[in-house]
């Protein structure tokens, strides 16, 4: 059963998945996500997701109780039903249903929410030329390290890049602070030297971006979290973004820019090529 959903204890099909219109979730965007994958049938850091599941909660005083009631029987079944081998997880909790207040009542029921399809893969073509991205000013809230499902200026920043004729945008702050794409973090090279905005409470701290750091341990390429300043972007080596179903995408041009010569790094590819032998190992 493909492009399965699951609602509060019931598995179907997701066109009959239904939730309740005074839900938080849809009324106030109150709640938190989490994408997930699979390779081969075999779900993919998913500790690492659920902990920052948890964090998310935390952050914005979700009250679920993840040990009565765990999440990762749930998602392992829902992947066997589907009989999916590559496959996107997506998981939701909203604080649940309750007459529209904007005051938080108490002893609420969450909402849990699970849709699994087809893994979705990046073109060849994209892949091998890299992404065109512009950069935009970060108008979002202050505290993107929770996964909240309020995706608003997100979606406007990206649809607005690629209306534009881009794959993607940076977000950067008025003082020319580098943040993060759109769904994804950022990685900066210049010199052989790698680094990443620091994983403060202004940017997601990806699951996808800490396994990288570690595997850019094992290829002699070690990264470091330091401010990365809109003109160190434009000058760097090579710059590639990571994500849960992008892995690591190239950034060859910033503001119609080319970064470093305008094809794909070195660096970069041999991170890809690294990241694709254990993943699916």
């Amino acid at each position: 059963m493909p492009e399965l959903a699951y609602v509060n204890g019931v598995f179907g099909p997701i066109a009959e998945a239904k939730v309740s219109i005074e839900d938080r979730g849809f009324q106030f965007g109150d709640g938190i996500y989490e994408v997930m994958v699979a390779y081969g049938g075999k779900l993919f850091l998913l500790d690492a997701h659920l902990q920052r599941l948890r964090k998310s909660a935390a952050g914005i005083r979700l009250d679920y109780d993840f040990e009565a009631r765990p999440l990762e029987p749930i998602i392992a079944e829902a992947l066997r039903r589907s009989e999916l081998r590559d496959a996107m997880i997506y998981l939701q909790i909203t604080r649940g249903v309750a007459p529209r207040s904007h005051v938080i009542p108490p002893s609420m029921t969450p909402t849990v929410v699970m849709t699994v399809k087809p893994l979705p893969t990046v073109a060849d073509e994209l892949r091998a030329r890299g992404a065109r991205v512009v950069t935009t000013p970060d108008t979002r809230w202050a505290n993107c390290y929770i996964k909240a499902i309020t995706l608003l200026p997100n979606i406007l920043a990206k649809s607005e890049a690629v209306r534009r004729g881009y794959d993607d945008a940076i977000f950067v702050t008025e003082s020319g602070e580098v943040r993060e794409c759109t769904s994804a973090n950022i990685f900066v090279i210049k010199g052989g030297g790698m680094r990443i905005p620091p994983r403060t409470e202004k940017v997601l701290h990806g699951v996808t971006q800490a396994f990288l750091l570690e595997l850019a341990e094992s290829i002699k390429a070690p990264a470091h979290e330091e401010r990365v300043d809109l003109a160190a972007l434009r000058n760097a080596d090579e710059v590639f973004m990571s994500g849960t179903t992008i892995d690591v995408l190239a950034i060859t041009s910033i503001d119609d820019r080319p970064v470093g010569d305008g094809k794909v790094g070195p660096i970069t590819d041999k991170l890809y090529r690294e990241f694709v032998r254990r993943a699916r190992s």
